[in-house]
């Protein structure tokens, strides 16, 4: 009896176990929860190495999900462990040593409440929520199609994306680019994460790039190259892969190029700002979840930078790190990250009001909490977008991104002969966000950094390098009255400190409510002649000076001491001083409603024939100001030109306009050395 078992096992074996055709096909049906047909020839191997051959293989979705059949595959073969089977009966992940096929139609669907009409077996009681092996799609040890179609319909991944396969697999199969049709040729469209997908993807091999998730880090590399578009982005990977399941492991040269960095973060979880149009280029590898980016190209507009990022995609939350340097900066074109314009040179930024300058643009502040980052940025050139300012140059900074707080720590850059150093940061773990910022500035050549200020250049540039040389040669020519063209209508040197803070989500809300000190000293500087004269309305010095040209006085001293208060910048001691008048400041910048209210007083220290010094007023908006006079103190001389006119006769008339000029020699710049000094009248109250 034994003998005969034996025997009819072994037929069985070879013959390919015929009889067990119907029950076969009624137990997988059980064990699926779903119709499983087998058509054609069928044969069967259940002791040694366990498979099975079929023509046609049918496996039905669940009537629930309202989709075409899970699978139809033709001259199929499927090879199994039966340790396998019992841990998938167990809950595990369904594993199969091996699917080929010569024709393979798959239609996989995943609802927004977990189920998968892949979950085969699972019933009704769907999975819970990331925990259900169930959920996860099959392993394969070995995977052959010579052609097939695998339709992916996937509410969680929000994915619906069609693929068309094509390829040999075994030891036929050789490199992408060979000139041959071995490997593996497919087409992805579709939409990924409201991402429209159109890629051609070949491969060498699918075997390894299939490899059970377990055995992965073990899989041999293939060659692997992908091109195509993602939304309007434009991507290529020339390289090699070894495992698409589990720890995923690829690497080789990328090129992305498209109109935004945010475009391409967005499916990949990264919080990139919102840029005008790029080209990436470089090596990228990805191993367990982890990956790096080193640029060789990184154009972003005008900005011309390098990279070396890792990304770190299965933390919580992820995390980004690396360096970024780079030859240039340009500001515009991180303008639409910071609330401002995609262009250089625009009138306002996008977003804002008419007759606003600040901008309004909102903050993307979700995005901060997406990830954490650590990056080390060194830039040779911060770029402002305009002539009329020079750009930094060495801009150092440590970027931290963690909690939803960005901060930059360790900012440093150089200017004109002078450098910045500080911090800032923005909270945007805050209800409304928090900003805070601490400046300290020194040495910086004004007239080389504010290249207006130097209207005899048509560039405005003042080298950093030559920038104590030439305010040296300016105050030597004051002192000595040459050079009558003026150099720079203000020249000194620069120093200073900030620290405010603020609340808001957008440029123009945190500045508006913004608090601190601001504190600005100008030494070894000199300031126009004329200028000085038409800020203190004396015609005759100023018709002199017209006429025999403009040239700079040396200052003796200028100091802003400025308190910002709620958005309100107002001077508590804001003063110009040189051997020709004293100018004093006083008013205020509202940076809530950007209306400007600003009186500058001129005391003379020389005499002068015709003077109607009085206020002279600095109004309208920053958008839109306007400079006036006082009309109070101008009515006050003009009537007592003409009461003195008409009673003593018109040569008396001139005496109420004669400026006899005041040569204290006090400091003004010291406020103890200008105690009991008559104060400048005060600026009428805002309407």
């Amino acid at each position: 009896m034994v003998g005969l078992l034996a025997a009819v096992i072994a037929w069985g074996e070879v013959a390919g176990w015929l009889i067990l055709r119907q029950p076969l096909e009624r137990a997988m049906s059980r064990s699926a929860d779903v119709p499983v047909t087998l058509q054609g020839a069928v044969k069967l191997h259940l002791l040694w190495r366990p498979r099975l051959d079929v023509d046609h293989l049918h496996i039905a979705s669940d009537p629930r999900f309202k989709a075409p059949p899970l699978l139809e595959a033709q001259r199929i073969t499927l090879a199994w462990r039966w340790a396998d089977v019992w841990r998938w009966r167990q809950g595990g992940t369904l594993h199969l040593q091996a699917l080929r096929a010569d024709v393979l139609d798959a239609h996989l669907v995943r609802t927004a409440d977990g189920t998968a009409n892949w979950q085969l077996g699972a019933g009704s009681t769907p999975p819970e929520t990331g925990a259900s092996a169930k959920a996860a799609l099959p392993g394969f040890g070995e995977l052959t199609v010579g052609q097939g179609r695998i339709a992916w319909v996937d509410a969680l991944q929000d994915a619906d994306v069609a693929v068309q396969l094509r390829g040999s697999e075994g030891s036929a199969a050789r490199s992408p680019g060979t000139g041959t049709d071995t490997g593996y040729a497919a087409s992805i469209t579709g939409r990924y994460r409201a991402l429209p997908l159109k890629l051609a993807v070949r491969a060498g091999s699918t075997l390894p790039l299939l490899q059970d998730p377990a055995t992965a880090a073990d899989a041999p590399w293939v060659p692997v190259r992908i091109e195509g578009t993602v939304a309007s982005t434009r991507v290529l990977f020339d390289g090699q892969a070894a495992s698409l399941l589990g720890s995923r492991r690829m690497q080789g040269k990328v090129e992305v190029a498209g109109p935004s960095l945010a475009d391409v973060a967005k499916p990949l979880g990264l919080t990139l700002p919102r840029t005008p149009g790029f080209d990436l280029r470089g090596e990228l590898q990805q191993d367990a979840g982890v990956w790096r980016l080193k640029t060789t190209r990184a154009h972003i507009g005008s900005s011309r930078l390098q990279g070396d990022m890792q990304y770190q995609q299965h933390t919580q939350p992820p995390r980004l790190s690396g360096t970024i340097t780079g030859p240039k900066l340009a500001l515009a074109d991180l303008g639409p990250a910071i609330g401002g314009s995609r262009k250089a040179g625009t009138a306002a930024p996008a977003d804002t009001p008419a007759g606003r300058a600040l901008p309004q643009r909102r903050f993307d502040l979700p995005s901060l909490k997406a990830m954490d980052a650590d990056v080390h940025v060194a830039i040779q050139e911060l770029d402002f977008g305009t002539q009329a300012m020079a750009p930094l140059r060495q801009l150092k900074t440590h970027l931290l991104l963690n909690g939803g707080v960005l901060r930059l720590e360790d900012l440093q850059a150089v200017v004109s002969g002078g450098q910045f150093k500080g911090m800032t940061a923005l909270d945007s773990s805050a209800t409304p966000a928090k900003w805070e910022a601490r400046l300290a500035f020194e040495g910086i050549d004004m007239a080389g950094w504010i290249r207006g200020l130097r209207p005899g250049s048509a560039e405005g540039k003042a080298p950093a390098a030559t920038a104590t040389t030439a305010l040296k040669r300016e105050r030597k020519e004051a002192r000595q009255g040459g050079d009558r063209s003026v150099q720079a209508y203000l020249t000194g040197v620069l120093s200073g400190n900030l620290h405010l803070r603020g609340a808001g989500n957008s440029t123009a809300a945190i500045l508006g409510s913004a608090d601190g000190p601001l504190h600005l000293r100008l030494r070894e500087g000199t300031l126009s002649h004329l200028v000085t004269e038409a800020m203190g309305l004396d015609l005759a010095q100023a018709l002199e000076v017209v006429i025999t040209g403009d040239r700079p006085l040396p200052l003796r001293c200028a100091r802003f001491d400025l308190v910002v208060r709620d958005g309100v910048i107002q001077p508590t001691l804001a003063v110009m001083d040189n051997k020709d008048s004293t100018l004093w400041i006083t008013g205020q910048v509202s940076l809530r409603d950007e209306s400007l209210n600003l009186h500058v007083v001129t005391r003379p220290k020389d005499w002068s024939l015709l003077s109607l010094r009085t206020p002279v007023t600095i109004t309208g908006t920053l958008a839109d100001p306007a400079v006036g006079i006082e009309p109070k103190g101008l009515a006050k001389r003009v009537l007592g030109a003409l009461a003195l006119g008409t009673v003593a006769g018109p040569a008396a008339a001139i005496l109420p306009l004669i400026e006899t000029g005041n040569t204290d020699a006090k400091d003004p710049c010291n406020p103890s050395a200008t105690a009991g000094a008559p104060s400048p009248p005060a600026a009428p109250a805002r309407k």
